[in-house]
This record gives structure tokens, sequence and C-alpha cells, in this order.
């Protein structure tokens, strides 16, 4: 094209160079970035980060410093904020992506920190005491540009992740919570988005010692603080659904429940993910008839079963147990959990019903002494109120189901024996 003595505008510049990333061919796509530098072919931040792309295809951070330094002598650095935030991004989809120990881990956070106190203030780092310095020494005559919400979000998400030990988690938690009372002008605005709030939860909601935190977090969101001048985000689909999956995940069965019934009171309607999430809290408590009433309840919501609703299957030992739930299910359409919703009250599910404390706690509902929970009379009883559930035509086609779930459990049951890390899109924002 330039042979030709046409010069290609920079939105189809970057549409070639995603083609060529998007086919695996990185080579191309830097030599046409190159080829455009030479003949002064503006970039812009969506061409850095069509290469950024293609880094994450190759793990590898070599390829992320290269961009850095690309895009310094562009002159698109230091000072693009939004550029800084689309490198460390990469970093952190590198490090998620690649299986490392707990030493490698904190390594790639180093980088992370390298990466951003090259461009960005420290200081809100250093007053969540999530900044180390490695013997960096900080020019304080160069002026750096503060980060932006999302920058500095993703920057406390990688501590989160990357270290990830629950008890700094939970004193980086402690110490953000002060900032957001205080009204600290650049980290209380990360809070008018539900990503931290649901990065915490996930983090603190693995470990049984710090899960008692949870609840803190999301009244946190439900009745911030009066000091508070930012507009906190409510508790979303994603975080009740990780608040389930944490209670599920240490065999609370009642404050699970207790959560769906919560968020269901709040307008929210499970989502695909939450279906998948109370499928594999039951599964991993053995409880076959609760696996079959929350995939009936699934289907009746309009959802399908995904690849994760059978890693969520794999939970179960024995499969005929399962099975034989399914079919009976099938064959006699038992009375069971769900029904249509009220058609004056479509967010309402008939069978929800308040617990017997009535006062809407979630602690209430938690682990008793015997570390099952107690097992409550709300979203997930077996039968209730003598309720009749009307199996869709799909789910009774029971003979083509069970085939299908005999050839899929054993390969799903092979992926949950690995770390189970389904985060509920802890990074799916990230990609925008």
């Amino acid at each position: 094209m330039l042979e030709l003595g046409l010069r290609p505008g920079i939105p189809m510049l970057n549409a070639m160079i995603l083609n060529a990333v998007e086919a695996g061919d990185y080579q191309t796509a830097l030599a046409m970035f190159e080829t455009a530098r030479i003949h002064g072919i503006r970039r812009d931040t969506i061409t850095y980060s069509i290469l950024l792309k293609g880094a994450v295809q190759n793990l590898d951070e070599a390829l992320v410093e290269r961009i850095m330094h690309m895009a310094e002598e562009d002159g698109a650095l230091p000072r693009n904020n939004e550029l800084v935030y689309s490198l460390v991004v990469t970093l952190l989809q590198i490090a998620r992506l690649k299986d490392t120990d707990i030493l490698t881990s904190a390594n790639r956070y180093k980088d992370m920190l390298r990466l951003y106190s090259r461009y960005c203030n420290i200081v809100p780092l250093q007053e969540l005491g999530i900044y180390f310095s490695m013997g960096r020494t900080i020019d304080k005559a160069k002026t750096l540009s503060d980060p932006s919400p999302k920058l500095l979000s993703v920057m406390i998400m990688s501590f989160i992740r990357l270290i990830g030990r629950s008890d700094l988690v939970q004193a980086l938690y402690a110490r953000y919570q002060t900032l957001l009372e205080q009204n600290h002008g650049l980290v209380a605005p990360t809070a008018e988005t539900d990503h931290l709030a649901n990065a915490f939860l996930f983090s603190l909601g693995r470990h049984r010692a710090t899960l008692k935190t949870c609840p803190a977090i999301i009244k946190n969101m439900l009745k911030p603080s009066a000091r508070t001048n930012v507009k906190v985000a409510q508790p979303t689909v994603r975080t009740w659904s990780i608040a389930a999956r944490s209670y599920f995940f240490h065999g609370q069965r009642a404050a699970g429940e207790k959560i769906i019934e919560m968020m269901r009171g709040r307008g929210i309607p499970p989502n695909l993910v939450t279906w998948n999430t109370i499928i594999s809290g039951y599964a991993s408590l053995q409880d076959a008839s609760g696996v079959v009433n929350a995939m009936k309840g699934m289907e009746a919501a309009g959802f399908e079963s995904s690849s994760s609703t059978l890693k969520a299957l794999a939970r179960m030992k024995d499969r005929d147990q399962l099975l034989d739930a399914l079919r009976r299910v099938a064959a006699n359409n038992v009375e069971g959990l769900y029904q249509a919703p009220d058609s004056n009250d479509p967010m309402q599910i008939a069978i929800e019903a308040p617990s017997a404390d009535g006062n809407g706690s979630i602690q209430n509902h938690a682990m008793t002494g015997d570390g099952q929970g107690t097992k409550s009379s709300g979203l997930m009883a077996f039968t209730q109120q003598g309720m009749n559930y009307r199996a869709p035509s799909n789910f009774v086609d029971a003979s083509t189901r069970l085939d299908r779930f005999r050839q899929s459990l054993n390969e799903h049951r092979a992926a949950y024996c690995r770390e189970d890390d389904a985060d509920h899109g802890f990074l799916d924002h990230l990609q925008g």
C-alpha cells in the first residue's frame, strides 16, 4: 500500500495489525507497526493495546517490555494513563494464565510495581501498604501522573491476586475501607464500581479464617459510611454469586442459600454464573437432589447447561446417585423446587420464603458446630409447600442428557482436579 503511495489512516492500520495478531502472526504485526513508524504514520493507544493482546497470546513479558520502550520512543509514555493501564493489565493477565508458585507470583507483582512506578504516583500504593521499594530510588523531582481509578484498582487487584495471603488481603481491605471513609481523592473513586469489592470477596472467601469478613464487605456496599462522598457501587449479580460460592465452598449450605435469597429479594435474578455456583455448591456437598433441583431452576430461568455446569457436576463423587436423581425427575416429574415466576412480579420466585429468624442475617445461617451449616427452609429445600414443577421439554429428554453427562463427567472431573479458579469474571472487565 505504501509502495503505491497510499498512506493508511490509523483505523486501517489498527485493523491490519489486529488481523495479524488474531491470526497468530505476531512478527508481521510488529513489522507493520515498525513500517508505520518509519513512514511517520501516527499510532494511538489502540495500536499499542492490540500489540499487547499479542503479548498475552504469547505469554511473553519481554514483549510487554519491548512495547513499553516503543511507546516511550514514540512519546506515548509517560503521560498516557490509559496505556499504562493496558500495560499493567497485560502483565496481570499473563501472570494469571501461567502456572506459577508463590515466589514467582510475588516477583510478577514486583514487575508490575516497577512498571507502574515508572509513570505514576506511588503515594496511594504506599498509603494502602502495597508498595515495596525494591531498592529503587524514586526521582522526587520528577512529576508523575496520578493513577486513574481503574489503574489504581488493577494494582490493588494485582496485589490480591499475586500476593494473596489471606491475612495481608484482610489488612489491605481494612486500610482500603479507612481511606474510603476518609474520602481519599484517589482511592475513594475506585469504590464506584463493584470490581474491587468482588476481588476482596473472592480472595477472602477462599479461606475459612477470613470468611467472616465477607458479610462486612457486602454490608459496606449496601450501607456505605455517611462520611463517604462517592457513590459506592451496590452489590451486583457477580458480587452475590461470589459470596454464595464462598459459603458453599466451605460447606455452609444455609449461608449460601441465604445469599441467594437476599440477592433475589433485592430484585437481582440469578444469571448463568449464579446457577452454576449453586449447582457446584450442592455437588460439593454431594447433594444429588439439590443439584438436580438447581438444574431445573436454571432451565426454568431460560439458561442452558454450559461447560462450567459440567465441571460443577464433576464434583459429585457418586455419579450414579446423580444420574438416578435425573432419571427420577425426568420420569416422574416429582415435586420440586421451582415454578414459574408470579406474573405480577417477575423478579420473585414463588418458593422463596423468609428464614426462620426472619431478620435476613447472613451470619445467622453460617456454620454450626457440625461444620455443615444449618439446613434452612429457604431457597434450596428439595420440596416446599407442595409446589409442583413442570419440567421443560428439553429437560424431559432424559436418555439424551444422561448419555451426554456420562461422556462429559470424566473429562470435566480431570479439569476439576486442578485448582478451582472459577473466579466469576474476576478479570472480565479488564478486557474492555
